[in-house]
């Protein structure tokens, strides 16, 4: 035990290893649906969908998603074992930030979508034909998969962030000194905090119109509405967060302000980057969100870097 943690708090290594391997677990399923649809099976789907699954366009994606699960399950290991202490910080800082931003809507607004639709009563998937195609187990599967690795890998990561920068835990905004990047850092975290705002809002007007005003799709159901709705107060958490970090605010630690400009930022990027593709109005947010969402991080990285002595 002493070899494989190396000086760790043997308090939580079964922890770690519990989250690593509910995290491969959570994996899994997806993994091995999405080769089966490569390797040409039809399960779990129908009619054109079938036929879509097995388009050159559907078969790039299925491999990217795929390699994307894969990834996540290389760094459950590397936040698990003392191997992965040893790997350059942005390494897998990136891949889980963005994994953040991807996985953080759905862990929030599918519990929360199905509670509010359990309440006003009906389906939570809409009636129409492109979603008989699908069967309801594949979206259980998927999206229940999801909700587990945020989760599991989260979980694994916080315990990676406390061994190997156990000072984030104990410092407070106020005690972060000005750097020589200061007066970027304000610009950065003013300007991209506004723009998250605006972002927030539209997220919110596009949920409660049912997708009207330029968004990428009709909202029909209760759950699905919420679900978007959910990305207004990741997109203010991140704007909050950073000015926190960024103005020094707040008398206690700076860890919640830290989680909400993480979780609201990799929010603000990867449904950015990811997300639109329709063109137009909405294709202009989703850039936009991404363009915001990096400067949010930019702003908090340079803050971390000149007070790099004190957070390890």
């Amino acid at each position: 035990m002493t070899t494989l943690t190396h000086g760790a708090d043997r308090r939580f290594w079964n922890l770690r290893l519990a989250f690593c391997y509910a995290t491969v677990a959570a994996c899994l399923p997806y993994i091995v649906l999405k080769l089966v649809w490569l390797a040409g099976g039809n399960v779990g789907v129908s009619g054109d969908a079938a036929t879509e699954m097995h388009t050159v366009e559907y078969e790039v994606a299925n491999a990217v998603t795929m390699a994307a699960e894969l990834v996540g399950v290389l760094v459950a290991f590397a936040f698990t074992y003392p191997w992965g202490r040893r790997i350059p910080a942005w390494l897998v800082l990136v891949p889980i930030w963005v994994g953040t931003g991807l996985l953080a809507p759905i862990a929030l607004g599918l519990p929360l979508g199905m509670a509010v639709q359990g309440v006003v009563g009906g389906s939570p998937v809409p009636d129409n034909e492109d979603s008989n195609d699908m069967a309801n187990w594949v979206f259980a599967v998927v999206y229940g998969g999801f909700t587990l690795q945020t989760i599991t890998l989260l979980g694994a990561f916080v315990l990676h962030v406390r061994a190997r920068w156990p000072h984030l835990f104990q410092l407070a905004a106020r005690e972060l000194r000005p750097g020589a990047t200061r007066s970027l850092q304000m610009l950065l975290a003013n300007g991209a905090a506004v723009a998250a705002v605006v972002i927030g809002v539209l997220q919110i007007v596009w949920a409660f119109s049912g997708g009207d005003l330029g968004a990428d799709a009709r909202f029909e159901t209760a759950a699905q509405k919420t679900f978007v709705a959910i990305g207004g107060p990741l997109a203010f958490a991140g704007a909050l967060g950073t000015l926190a970090l960024v103005h020094r605010r707040g008398s206690g630690r700076m860890a919640g302000a830290l989680v909400a400009a993480w979780t609201g930022a990799g929010f603000l990027f990867s449904w950015g980057l990811f997300g639109g593709g329709a063109g137009g109005f909405n294709e202009l947010v989703h850039r936009f969100g991404a363009v915001t969402g990096l400067l949010l991080a930019i702003a908090c990285v340079l803050t971390l870097i000149e007070n790099e002595d004190k957070t390890g």
